[in-house]
């Protein structure tokens, strides 16, 4: 019975070796985050650094322990081993993440704290098949991986589009098309490589959005913020929202859909079957072409061409600021819609949008409610990303992480 017993106001400590409960869990993953971001620790450490008690600390230690999740370093001075620095046991593991991005498809091999190990691109071509040369980076980093004998625990695809269904599709994605696509099953096929790890993963391949793994990277970094809505032109027009500190896809993963808000009265059709949404009047390699500037695009790719747009703008060039500020209207039109339903405290705004924030925090602004006398009109602040271009690989492997400490005991060596 004494063993126990517990401080005031600690949870009583695991005692078994079944599953762990939610306290429990919740409270291995705060320990285990700990161990991932800044290594072997003591329980005294431990204890310091996630303010559990060193009661809950000397019985959470100990499960994991048993379960084969930490291992012990080398002796301390007490002759029970307990002033001995632990460690992870799967300290070695791997994250790989692949994804279709502006000008090439990308895949990187990280560790578990998200350090980048290796990074595998391949340049997106009109005449290139995406699907193959997101398979062939796939293929790449697991060998990567596995040649540096880093056992990979999670694998995220990351999609322009939306990720809907059970088993999940991709839909609306700019690089792969508007009709339903089963992108896990076809990179299955592409790549055996893929297909013959998935049985060791600890968690099954993870399929996601790249906007919502964005908006987690800079959801980190805005501390005490919990209600964030992300939107990007890059490539697809996207968004994506934290509420209350928790990710928001919707019912059927279609929350947020920016790209096909119907924001134009009378518009062109768009390829979903509406009239006048946002992507027709918006979308990048329109505002390029419209820019003249549609020849950079196909020989240095879309992203030189967006960087010559803002400096076209920023010059005051008369055909870039026609095209941009005609963009920038709808953008501020389809965010008069979204803030007063999801009602964000920040918007970031991410890739070139961001560098032409003002332009569509006026077009933003130019409509806002009066309620309140007016209190709203500064709600929300417009903020331009602070991760950047690399914001949907961060947040998929902070997501990553999430996932694999919030189930401990699948990281058991």
């Amino acid at each position: 019975m004494l063993a126990n017993m517990t401080a005031a106001g600690e949870h009583p400590v695991p005692t078994t070796t079944g599953p762990l409960d939610e306290v429990h869990r919740a409270q291995s993953a705060r320990l285990l985050d700990h161990l991932v971001v800044h290594g072997p620790a003591t329980r005294s450490e431990l204890a310091s650094a996630t303010g559990l008690g060193r009661g809950t600390i000397a019985g959470l230690t100990s499960r994991l322990l048993d379960s084969g999740v930490l291992r012990p370093g080398a002796s301390g001075t007490a002759g029970d081993g307990r002033a001995a620095p632990l460690t992870l046991a799967a300290a070695d593991h791997a994250l790989i993440t692949a994804m279709l991005g502006t000008d090439e498809a990308i895949a990187t091999v990280a560790a578990l704290d998200g350090t980048e190990l290796a990074r595998f691109t391949e340049p997106l071509t009109i005449e290139a098949d995406p699907l193959e040369l997101l398979s062939t980076v796939l293929s790449r980093s697991i060998g990567r991986a596995q040649r540096g004998k880093h056992p990979i625990a999670e694998v995220t695809v990351l999609a322009g589009g939306a990720v809907v269904g059970r088993p999940a599709i991709v839909v609306a994605d700019p690089r792969l098309g508007a009709e339903p696509l089963d992108l896990l099953g076809v990179l299955r096929g592409y790549a055996p490589a893929f297909a013959d790890v998935e049985s060791s993963l600890a968690l099954p391949v993870s399929l996601r959005p790249a906007a919502a793994a964005a908006v987690a990277a800079e959801h980190s970094e805005l501390p005490g913020i919990d209600d964030v809505l992300y939107i990007v032109g890059d490539d697809a027009l996207a968004a994506a929202t934290i509420s209350g500190g928790r990710p928001m896809p919707g019912a059927h993963g279609l929350a947020t859909g920016f790209a096909h808000l119907p924001v134009v009265p009378g518009g062109v059709r768009c390829e979903c079957g509406q009239q006048g949404c946002l992507v027709t009047v918006a979308a990048p390699e329109r505002i390029v072409e419209r820019a003249g500037l549609a020849d950079l695009a196909a020989e240095q790719g879309q992203l030189a061409a967006l960087a010559e747009l803002v400096a076209g703008v920023r010059s005051a060039d008369d055909r870039a600021r026609w095209s941009w500020l005609d963009a920038a209207h709808w953008v501020g039109r389809a965010l008069q819609l979204m803030v007063p339903t999801l009602d964000p405290t920040v918007v970031v705004v991410g890739g070139y949008w961001g560098q032409l924030i003002g332009d569509i925090d006026a077009a933003f602004r130019a409509n806002r409610p009066t309620l309140g006398g007016g209190a709203l009109e500064a709600i929300p602040t417009l903020s331009p990303s602070r991760v950047g271009g690399e914001a949907a690989l961060v947040g998929a492997r902070l997501q990553a992480r999430e996932r694999l400490l919030a189930e401990p005991l699948l990281l058991a060596g």
